[in-house]
């Protein structure tokens, strides 16, 4: 309709100009002619829409039947599509412990292969007679790469329980059969006995008897025989699991604990004849020093500083014999020191005072080389008994280790004398500078006390000096009056005398 009105929108625009020359029919015409066309469209619309509404409800029909059944497909696979979401995450999950569990598997079997190559090092030769069938298993699983992870691991497992069951027999000591060789070669059977890290074995006929011990190249230990009273003590021990071991199966360690738990009276003994004049040196050196301290206190309480004051002032008033005299009756070694130079100081003050000064420090100083001799021979001492020990034992190692109690004798030998070389002189050392520290002390008193008397004289020289210029300047000018009232003097007569002789 639209259309229609549109194509005859431009002919109806000239229509005026036409309308003027065409008649009413024509228009008639046309309208009637529109209106057909109008109605043939109207009716074909009409029957379009009618085909359409015809087709249209079988297609809104299916449509909502396949609207239904997709919605009942969603309600049908809903679960099953959250449980593939959560199969998924099962699976990832799953492959992390996977992992997990291979790398703990690796972890594990490189840590049991580690075991397996190192446990053979770790028990003894004689143990391996026993414990020899697990360990190659889990040593040949360890090296077969082509067999499976859990053959692997379950041989290795064995042999960790074998290790296991090992360890709660060894505690305390344990007995096993097998079999050694004697040192000349014969295989015997017999019985071994693991004590600590020492193995022992008794044959079964009673014949060979001692210690067991790895030989280069051979599964079975030798046996190594000692005197015949150890070798009857092991048999005992072997066949029965009790009694007396006259060896040191710790290998060191109860010697160890021995010297450590022991009173200071034990250590002593234990550490040689070295430790004889060590003790000497001891004494010498703390002896002098407790002497030396008691004395040097007892000089520093007899200080009294005032007599040192009324000796300076008795020379400053030239009174030598006061001052001679208060030094001699005075306990302080400074007054000693100053009188006894004042007694010859007639000579020289300076050597004077240095002679009494060095006096003085001479017996401050006695005793000193008894302490400083002995800091210094007591860690050579030490020195000493460490190669003494160390000898002993190396001849002990070379002595075919008959007597591994003979070594570590030696090794604690030569550390107990080393030890007590150290502990005198680094004791000593203390006393010994703080008595250096107090001579010092007393060598500064002394020199200062000697450096006031050596002023104190010089100042009485001068003022001599001046007293006697002066009456030889008094002499001259009475000499010279007399001679103008009287005349000359007589020969060899003198008048007055000199009251300051030189």
């Amino acid at each position: 309709m639209k259309r229609f009105v549109i194509l005859l929108a431009p002919w109806l625009a000239f229509a005026p100009a036409g309308a003027q020359e065409t008649s009413p029919s024509v228009f008639n015409s046309a309208s009637a002619s529109a209106q057909k066309d109008y109605d043939q469209s109207l009716a074909n619309l009409t029957r379009v829409r009618a085909e359409i509404d015809k087709d249209k409800e079988p297609m809104n029909r299916e449509l909502a039947e396949a609207e239904a059944e997709l919605a009942a497909l969603q309600e049908r696979y809903g679960p099953l599509t959250s449980e593939l979401d959560q199969a998924e995450l099962n699976v990832v999950n799953l492959k992390n412990q996977v992992k997990l569990a291979t790398d703990e598997s690796n972890y594990l079997t490189n840590i049991m292969d580690e075991f397996t190559k190192g446990y053979e090092s770790k028990v003894h030769v004689s143990e391996l007679q026993r414990l020899g069938e697990v360990l190659n298993k889990a040593k040949a699983a360890s090296d077969d790469e082509k067999g499976t992870l859990k053959d692997r691991f379950m041989a290795q497992v064995g042999l960790i329980r074998s290790a296991i069951v090992r360890l709660s027999e060894v505690i305390g000591g344990t007995r096993f059969e097998g079999q050694a060789v004697d040192s000349q070669g014969f295989v015997m059977d017999g019985k071994f006995a693991l004590i600590g890290p020492m193995a022992f074995f008794s044959s079964t006929d009673g014949k060979g008897s001692g210690i067991a011990m790895p030989q280069v190249g051979s599964p079975m230990p030798i046996i190594r025989s000692i005197t015949p009273e150890i070798n009857a003590s092991i048999a005992s021990l072997v066949e029965t699991g009790k009694g007396l071991l006259p060896l040191d199966a710790t290998l060191g360690g109860a010697i160890k604990d021995f010297v450590t738990k022991h009173t200071l009276l034990d250590t002593y003994k234990h550490g040689g004849p070295i430790m004889h004049p060590l003790l000497l040196v001891s004494v010498l050196v703390f002896g002098t020093a407790l002497e030396r301290i008691f004395f040097i206190l007892r000089e520093k309480k007899r200080r009294k500083p005032r007599d040192v004051h009324e000796l300076l002032e008795a020379v400053e008033a030239g009174d030598f014999d006061k001052a001679i005299g208060l030094g001699r009756k005075s306990q302080d070694y400074v007054a000693r020191a100053l009188s006894h130079a004042l007694e010859h100081v007639e000579t020289n003050i300076s050597d004077a005072l240095g002679l009494a000064a060095s006096m003085e420090i001479k017996r401050f100083k006695r005793g000193f080389f008894v302490l400083d001799t002995g800091m210094t021979i007591a860690p050579l001492l030490g020195l000493l008994g460490t190669v003494t020990g160390m000898m002993a034992s190396f001849a002990a190692i070379g002595a075919d280790m008959g007597a591994p109690s003979a070594i570590t004798g030696g090794i604690a030998e030569a550390l107990i004398a080393t030890a007590f070389g150290l502990v005198i002189a680094m004791t000593g050392l203390v006393p010994f500078n703080y008595l250096n520290n107090m001579v010092e002390d007393a060598e500064h008193e002394l020199e200062v006390a000697a450096s006031k008397l050596e002023l104190i004289i010089e100042k009485n020289k001068k003022h001599e000096e001046e007293l006697r210029h002066r009456h030889k300047q008094m002499l001259a000018s009475s000499e010279g009056g007399l001679q103008q009232i009287s005349g000359p003097a007589k020969s060899g007569k003198i008048i007055g005398q000199d009251p300051l002789p030189a």
